[in-house]
């Protein structure tokens, strides 16, 4: 079910990327191919005109193991002036998010020109990850589709064949990822690792994403029974070719000045501004 909810112009991080998009725009402009750098620079990323808060509860599954996850949830936010929809999902993947793609799709196709994908998920159903991707290709069909996994936060397991659905994936060095073997639960309920639906995924979403088939047999030893943790950066320094864009290392840190009191006397030689090199004394 897709909720709409007005929150005015000030939302929290985990609830909706505006802010994200406004501190790190320059970055992301640095790093894209040609097309998704026109429209970087022409958006108006500060003047978002709806919103659409979307909320999951429902329990992961097949996620990377040992991964604490929060709920599934995303946010929305169509820029109609150069009709870009910006989708960030954090949390597993579920039942109820290929739904919620289509219901976005559904409600912006007609004026939609591209997706921007934002991810922060440690992976979950692979039944509705395939769904998912199925939605993804649909976008794609009509409309330009951006994979995104910016500084610091998480890509694993089933996050990672969604990600790779992206014409053009971009993704911090210092962003995670965990590659592992699939899982497959038995008659009794236990789930048991399975390398050759592993390799099945692999060939299936993987192979025609572009990601070097001489990367994968490397890794499928070290993923037997076992999380294999990576880096946005050792993705792109192995030349895997999950990563097309590495977002820039630095963002843009504001300092604010701490506040004086004007009715207290400042010992001798204190200043309140800040010094030559930025650092306040």
């Amino acid at each position: 079910m897709v909720t709409h909810r007005w929150c005015g112009n000030k939302f929290c991080r985990r609830a909706c990327k505006n802010a994200y998009l406004r501190k790190n725009r320059h970055t992301l402009s640095g790093w894209v191919t040609p097309r998704f750098f026109t429209f970087a620079r022409g958006a108006s990323l500060a003047a978002a005109v709806s919103v659409a808060v979307l909320t999951l509860l429902l329990a992961p599954a097949n996620a990377a193991p040992g991964v604490e996850q929060p709920a599934a949830g995303a946010s929305l936010e169509f820029n109609k002036e150069d009709g870009t929809l910006y989708i960030d999902w954090s949390g597993p993947i579920v039942a109820g998010m290929a739904d919620d793609l289509r219901a976005a799709l559904d409600k912006y196709g007609t004026v939609l020109d591209r997706v921007v994908l934002f991810l922060d998920s440690a992976g979950g159903q692979v039944e509705e990850g395939g769904r998912v991707i199925a939605v993804l290709n649909e976008i794609k069909l009509r409309h330009q589709l951006i994979t995104v996994v910016p500084h610091g936060k998480l890509c694993a397991s089933m996050c990672i064949p969604i990600f790779l659905q992206g014409e053009d994936r971009l993704a911090a060095r210092a962003s995670l990822w965990i590659f592992h073997e699939a899982a497959q639960r038995q008659a009794d309920g236990e789930p048991r690792t399975d390398m050759a639906e592993t390799w099945r995924l692999f060939r299936k979403y993987y192979a025609p994403a572009g990601v070097s088939m001489h990367w994968l047999k490397s890794i499928a030893p070290m993923i037997k029974e076992a999380d294999l943790w990576q880096t946005g950066g050792d993705l792109i320094s192995t030349k895997s070719g999950i990563i097309l864009h590495p977002l820039g290392d630095q963002t843009k840190r504001v300092v604010a000045s701490p506040p004086v009191d004007a009715d207290r006397d400042l010992p001798l030689g204190k200043k309140t501004a800040a010094g030559p090199a930025g650092m306040h004394r």
